[in-house]
């Protein structure tokens, strides 16, 4: 189990503050703050997987239709005692229970297909509409019980009515009386103790005969029941004592109604906390553009775009510094660099998001991360000098050492924050070493951040160590809290030092006092963290280029893709309408044959035209394209061979091979074309093959050699020019043109771009001002 010490360094209770916000209900609210890491992958991957579901229907912008609940625990086990009143506006709330419990079984009903998960939910939430009604029978939404809530309470209530009635017009018959002869003080009526009196002046009360409830503060005013009215006074008030009886009656009623089915409730209050909390994270999720990570052990620990919630919070998105970690097999990582650089901010960030991760919350990184499962995470972050426990900040640190000493294990992740400070430099730096050593043996992950120089050199050369740095800008001597792993940092002391003004006698001298060894290790550390950067921007520079020429792959190939198919559908096309029309000639041929043997033609001219069908029947089948029969498959191809294009149709004779280059010239016809020795089958010559080569698809098309890219995006250009440029090549054209207009040039560049480094051009140059100029680009081919 996590401490709550360590929660709080790491700012756990803070996140999940965030995430309270946004629940709907109390007991929501309190099992959000209730959240800690779990230790059970199943149950941790259960939790990430059911906020993705939930978030997927946020995203649909279906919002569940939770209503504000209290936590209503303890009325739900007082509904059980005997006897027991639960008051109006307590049993309203119950009743929200109830009827928002049938609103989210129809909304997870509804969702089920998104949000398979959360159907789990259907066995514990409450649904008995007879129930609702039984208390909305009673009670309205306000809390005030209905005036036919029972035949009883609408009479007692009708005569109420009526007394009251009577009470007022006696009442006002006395006022009116005493206002004519200006006893009273003021024109209305008023309640004293529940009972309806007349304030008079003081020194006329002896005219009004009745009850004196009370004075005012100033004794002019005399407040009296009149004695003609006490009676219907009387009566009022026992009505109304028989009201609330009866009010109590329905309520303990209701009591007894709720404390029948109270564990139902209770259970449904419990699953309604658990969906809010479910909904609740995937706001969350939603808000700091959050992933699930993958959770596996075997794989290495890996963040990606990692970010700092609270950070996130506090100075948005663009401005946190994402964290980028992959660990190889050394798993101890010592992390040195300037104050104020973020070595902090990185351990902390490592420790949050781990424990965000075991709790089942989404964060802001991408889905690529890898996180291990952590059976405890151990820090020694920040200063915990107290004059209390008459504890110096070493002495402090040594405690926590001390505890994680005896608590680490393999599967510990531990964070120790400038291990070895606060002590004699040499002693401090001996004893941080052997700490990470020890750890080290015990197999757990370890972040440790230190200024300790023979640290990093440990890191360097030790097994299972690795160094890492946080970037700085050397020009502007400002860190970019970017984290390195691999390389140590310095600490930039001296360079910073110039930059806020120390004079340059005192840096000076200072530099001259450091011993030249550790001086130069630390120039060299600077020097190596500079290539480092540039050596950075490079790999991602390729990386960029990478996946652009990727994604042209992607697009030859599905264009290449597409065009094979319409080849097929094309060629599957002629073959069936050759076929059709041989069909035809056949059919017609035997009419011509009836028709001869009708008139009576001689054996002759009989035989004569049977010869000359043959001869047409027999042109007309060559038409139609024949298996080529395959030899078997061979890759030394040499000069003279009969070879078939693989996909194609196309056979020809083999003129020369360039075996360095894996490429063949092949007679097609009256035509050459240039293809990759891979792509040839061998065949054998026939002389309906040779025919074939008639109507390969190169001789088959009329081939024009002007290409019209205009209108083309660059990307679309771009596969038309190589395409066009190969075709032309292999047709044995010498000099071809491409028509790509003038516009904005973006085209023209795109031709300019491929045909400098196609193999198949011999120079290129835009067409005369009368032919076109710079919007035509003539190409000349090797």
């Amino acid at each position: 189990m996590t401490s709550k010490s360590t929660l709080e360094k790491l700012e756990y209770l803070k996140v999940l503050e965030y995430i309270s916000k946004y629940t709907a209900t109390e007991p929501g609210k309190d099992r959000v703050l209730a959240i800690r890491p779990f230790n059970d992958p199943e149950e941790i991957y259960r939790q990430g997987k059911a906020v993705e579901q939930a978030k997927e229907i946020l995203i649909r912008n279906v919002p569940p239709p939770f209503e504000y609940l209290p936590d209503l625990k303890n009325e739900l086990a007082k509904s059980k005692i005997e006897g027991a009143l639960i008051s109006n506006k307590k049993i309203v709330d119950i009743l929200k229970i109830a009827s928002t419990s049938r609103a989210i079984f129809t909304f997870i009903k509804n969702n089920s297909e998104t949000a398979p998960l959360l159907t789990s939910s259907f066995n514990n939430l409450f649904v008995d509409k007879l129930f609702e009604h039984h208390i909305q029978k009673i009670i309205d939404e306000n809390g005030e019980i209905k005036e036919n809530a029972s035949r009883k309470l609408a009479e007692i209530r009708k005569e109420i009515r009526n007394k009251r009635n009577d009470l007022v017009r006696s009442i006002g018959r006395i006022m009116k009386s005493l206002k004519e002869q200006e006893f009273v003080r003021e024109d209305y009526l008023t309640l004293r103790d529940g009972r309806m009196v007349i304030p008079i002046k003081a020194e006329h009360k002896r005219h009004l005969k009745g009850f004196i409830h009370s004075e005012s503060s100033t004794g002019q005013t005399v407040y009296i029941e009149p004695e003609e009215t006490l009676e219907l006074n009387n009566d009022i008030v026992s009505l109304s004592f028989a009201e609330r009886r009866e009010i109590e009656r329905l309520l303990r009623e209701l009591t007894q109604l709720i404390g029948s089915v109270s564990d139902r409730l209770k259970k449904s209050l419990d699953e309604l906390a658990y969906l809010d909390t479910v909904f609740a994270k995937a706001k969350y999720s939603i808000e700091v553009l959050g992933s699930f990570p993958q959770i596996n052990s075997c794989k290495p620990f890996e963040i990606s775009d990692g970010r700092h919630p609270v950070l996130l919070k506090k100075i948005g998105r663009v401005n946190t510094v994402p964290l980028n970690i992959k660990l190889t097999e050394e798993k101890v990582i010592v992390i040195t660099g300037p104050n104020a650089g973020g070595k902090t901010v990185v351990l902390k960030t490592i420790g949050l998001l781990a424990l965000l991760v075991q709790s089942g919350i989404h964060i802001s990184a991408s889905p690529d991360s890898n996180f291990h499962l952590f059976s405890k995470i151990l820090i020694d972050v920040g200063d915990e000098q107290s004059i209390e426990d008459d504890l110096s900040t070493f002495s402090s640190h040594l405690l926590n050492i001390k505890n994680i000493l005896e608590e680490a294990d393999n599967n510990s992740l531990i964070l120790l924050d400038e291990l070895g400070t606060g002590t004699d430099p040499d002693e401090g730096s001996s004893l941080a070493t052997a700490v990470l050593m020890k750890l080290r043996d015990f197999g757990s992950t370890v972040f440790s951040s230190t200024h300790h120089g023979a640290l990093k050199l440990i890191a360097n050369s030790e097994n299972g160590f690795t160094n890492a740095a946080m970037e700085f800008d050397n020009e502007e001597l400002t860190p970019t809290y970017k984290f390195k792993l691999g390389v140590p940092g310095s600490s930039y002391a001296f360079e910073i030092a110039r930059r806020i003004g120390i004079k340059k006698d005192i840096i000076e001298k200072a530099t001259q006092n450091i011993d030249e060894n550790k001086h130069k290790l630390e120039e060299f550390l600077i020097d190596v963290e500079a290539k480092s950067t540039v050596l950075e921007k490079k790999l991602k520079e390729l990386e960029l280029e990478n996946s652009r020429l990727a994604g042209l792959s992607n697009l030859f190939k599905n264009k290449l893709e597409k065009i094979e198919k319409e080849k097929k559908e094309i060629l599957k096309k002629a073959k069936l309408d050759a076929e059709n029309y041989l069909s035809g000639v056949n059919k017609k041929i035997e009419k011509v044959i009836r028709d001869l043997r009708e008139t009576n033609a001689s054996r002759e001219v009989i035989k004569e035209s049977k010869k000359i069908i043959e001869e047409v029947k027999k042109e007309t089948e060559n038409l139609i394209p024949k298996q080529v029969e395959l030899k078997e498959e061979k890759t030394d191809f040499n000069t003279g061979d009969f070879v078939l294009v693989k996909n194609t149709a196309t056979t020809g004779k083999i003129v020369s091979v360039d075996k360095d280059k894996n490429r063949a010239v092949l007679q097609v016809g009256s035509l050459k074309m240039q293809v990759s020795i891979d792509e040839l089958n061998y065949v054998k010559e026939t002389k309906q093959s040779a025919q074939k080569t008639m109507y390969s698809n190169y001789s088959l098309q009329t081939r024009e050699y002007r290409l019209d890219i205009r209108g083309e995006k660059p990307d679309e250009a771009e596969f038309s020019v190589v395409k066009f440029i190969d075709d032309s090549f292999m047709a044995g054209q010498d000099r071809v043109e491409i028509l790509h207009g003038k516009g904005t040039g973006a085209l023209k560049n795109t031709v300019a771009s491929v045909l400098k480094s196609h193999e198949n051009v011999k120079q290129f140059y835009f067409a005369p001002i009368e032919s076109g100029g710079e919007g035509i680009t003539i190409v000349e081919l090797k």
